[in-house]
Parts: C-alpha cells; structure tokens; sequence
C-alpha cells in the first residue's frame, strides 16, 4: 500500500475529495467513528483525526463506521433502492418511464434518484432509460424487426420522434441496420 502524506490527507478530508475515498480512513477520535475522506459530515479539528490505512484497522482501534458517508459499507455505498430502479429500467423498455413512477418506486424524493443517477451514471434517470429502450430497438432491429415496429415495441408514439432519438443516440438511422 503507498502512503500518503499527512498533508495530503488533511487536505482530502478538509475538501471532502472523493478521490481518496478507500485509499485511507478517517478516525474522528472525539465520535468514535471512521468516515470516508469525501464524507460531508461537520469537520473535525485535525487534533481529534487519526488515519487508518484500512477500515479493518480503524475497527481494531474502536471506531464504528459513520453513517452519513456509510463508511463501514463503502465501496457498495449505493442505495438499496437504486438497483431495483435500474433492474426495472432494464426489464421495462416498451414504454417511456416518467419521474411519479419512479418517486412511487423507490420512496424518495426524485431530485434524490436524479442526484445519483448524475453522481454514479452520469446522466438523468429519464435519458438512462431512453438509452436502454434505444438499445433494446436496435437489437429488435438487428433482428430483423422492422424498425417502425421496433419504435412502437419500445413505446416510442411516432417515427420522426424514434428516428432523431435513434440518430443522437447512434450516430446514424435506424434503417441502415434494416436486414433486408
């Protein structure tokens, strides 16, 4: 394991850099528990910090995991309900997702699953979903689906509408994959 500069790791919890995260713990001596560099809990004085190469250390020593960074879990740090939304979205591509049904799905508010689909998927919920339907048509259409049939299969209502999805999405139309 490389060390890292104390310096460093002051800097990389007074930053919250998530880049550290795993690489060292922190101990908050003053709580009892250990966080992730990147936790967004109160800041600490620095004379209250230890640092842990390890979580398994930082236990040894009698810290418990935070629960606001979910230290003791990390690296599955996602939420529970999150891997039912994208099982979901990966099953359902016949019909356009709207942002009620997945409040209703996973019980949070929807600026919460729109902050961790950007945060671990780079995108919005809505275009992730428009992705894996878009995907979805052009294996029905590789196929040897028509593509218009393939567009109303994964619930798009007009051709134009899938045509210029399908056209941002790949680059080029549906109908050059067309097996004829």
């Amino acid at each position: 394991m490389m060390m890292i500069a104390h310096s460093h790791m002051v800097r990389a919890m007074q930053t919250n850099d998530a880049s550290y995260d795993g690489r060292f713990y922190v101990g908050v001596l003053s709580t009892g528990i250990y966080c992730l560099p990147s936790c967004r809990a109160r800041l600490p004085h620095v004379k209250n910090v230890c640092f842990f190469p390890t979580r398994e250390e930082a236990i040894a020593f009698g810290l418990r995991g935070c629960k606001r960074c979910k230290s003791a879990e990390y690296p599955d740090v996602l939420p529970g309900w999150l891997h039912d939304v994208l099982d979901y979205m990966s099953t359902t591509t016949n019909e356009r997702l709207d942002e009620s049904r997945l409040r209703a799905m996973t019980g949070v508010d929807i600026s919460t699953v729109r902050r961790y689909f950007r945060a671990h998927l780079g995108t919005t919920p809505l275009a992730f979903h428009r992705k894996v339907r878009l995907q979805h048509a052009r294996d029905l259409i590789e196929s040897g689906m028509d593509y218009l049939q393939a567009a109303y299969e994964c619930g798009y209502e007009s051709s134009s509408g899938f045509r210029d999805a399908f056209v941002r999405q790949f680059g080029h139309t549906p109908g050059r994959l067309h097996v004829r």
